[in-house]
This record gives C-alpha cells, structure tokens and sequence, in this order.
C-alpha cells in the first residue's frame, strides 16, 4: 500500500530516502508499506525515537494500533513545549 507519511520538525531526519522523486514536501513523501500495517509498527520501522509524540492520520488523533489503508496521511510531530 501507499501513504503519505509526514514527519515534522526534529523527526524530518528520519523519512526515508526517496528513489523515485516521491517527495510531497520538505517533511511529507509518499511511501511503499505492506497492507495491514499500524502506525506503531511504522514508527519501529522508521526507527523513531522512544519519545512522547502526536500522531494524526487524515488529519484525526490515532493510536498505535491503528492499521493503515492506501492512500491515508500519516503525520507524526514532536513533543513541543512554550511559553
């Protein structure tokens, strides 16, 4: 399956290297997974930092366990602070 998977701010080092100029942005591309996979297993795949972190797929707050399907966004941001 196919997704597009956006990581922000500290996380942009971990997309994986695009072959074939499947690049969406400077934090988004799309990417080749096998069907059924969950977000966690996507994170342990990307090889993620074991941190606090805000994951949406379509724009909606997921779990780990949620299974992808085609054509869904995957964003995954780092804790932020302010003040």
């Amino acid at each position: 399956m196919r997704i597009q998977l956006a990581l922000f701010a500290s996380l942009t080092q971990y997309l994986p290297e695009t072959e074939n100029g499947n690049r969406l942005s400077a934090h988004a591309q799309l990417v080749d997974l096998p069907d059924g996979m969950t977000v966690g297993q996507v994170i342990d795949r990307l090889g993620l930092p074991d941190e606090p972190r805000i994951v949406f797929v379509n724009n909606r707050h997921a779990p780990d366990e949620y299974v992808l399907d085609e054509g869904e966004r995957l964003a995954v941001f780092p804790p932020v602070a302010g003040g």
